[in-house]
């Protein structure tokens, strides 16, 4: 599995409900800035403690 796979990067984001409660805009919103792969990298390799969007 690609770590910086698409599926990844939204198991990552649904493990941010508190922040980005699911089915919100900001959750799509999300989820079409994690198609671009440079983007969805970054935001993989961001330290967890501090990744929120």
């Amino acid at each position: 599995m690609d770590p910086y796979g698409i599926l990844q990067a939204i198991k990552v984001l649904d493990n941010l409900s508190e922040e980005v409660p699911k089915a919100s805009s900001l959750y799509f919103f999300s989820l079409k800035l994690l198609i671009n792969k440079d983007k969805r990298t970054v935001f993989l390799s961001i330290n967890p403690k501090i990744r929120v969007w």
